[in-house]
């Protein structure tokens, strides 16, 4: 009995090492948006945005008949966001990741990277 009971406490412990402590900040942050262009410009205008927004940002362009794809990283290679586009009726919808915290808020960042798109 003494056993089971040193058992379970260790294993509730190892438990609690595991789990993320409550309160902790998220690294990242994933966004829904609905883009006024298509796909491949939706993209174009999210990466020109990142790099204006940042000198220290370079943006990789891929694009399809219906959907493009944006992954924008640090110089030194560190991903900072990607975006999923999807063609939507004369538009697009698209997945906006970001992978960094920003002191004005996601929310702040997440405007200005997708401004005129």
């Amino acid at each position: 009995m003494a056993s089971r009971v040193i058992w379970m406490v260790l294993l509730a412990q190892l438990a609690g090492c595991a789990a993320a402590p409550r309160g902790a900040p998220a690294v990242g942050s994933s966004h829904s948006v609905r883009f006024q262009q298509a796909p491949s410009e939706a993209a174009r205008c999210f990466a020109r945005n990142a790099e204006e927004h940042s000198s220290a940002l370079v943006s990789d362009v891929q694009t399809g008949r219906d959907d493009a794809r944006v992954i924008v990283r640090v110089k030194n290679g560190v991903t900072y966001a990607t975006a999923d586009f999807q063609r939507a009726g004369a538009g697009s919808r698209g997945t906006v990741a970001l992978n960094v915290r920003s002191t004005g808020g996601a929310s702040d960042l997440l405007a200005r990277l997708v401004e005129g798109c």
